[in-house]
């Protein structure tokens, strides 16, 4: 079965012909309530044409609701 695991990566490189360590990775956000909702927005103006619907339908559902309409 094939494994999706990421490679491991050298811990030590070569530069210069003097071995170095390369520098640490990039910390990680931690999963906050503001990048759960960067990422809605994200996939809001991503999918604009689904979005602008689903607008248009709330809004045709409230002014019905506001006319009296049974």
């Amino acid at each position: 079965m094939m494994s999706f695991d990421p490679i491991p990566q050298a811990r030590v490189v070569r530069h210069a012909g003097q071995l170095v360590v390369p520098p640490p990775p990039p910390r990680q956000d931690p999963d906050t309530a503001p990048s759960f909702l960067r990422l809605a927005l994200l996939y809001a103006v991503g999918l604009w044409p689904l979005t602008a619907v689903v607008l248009l339908l709330i809004g045709l559902v409230v002014v019905t609701s506001h006319l009296g309409a049974p």
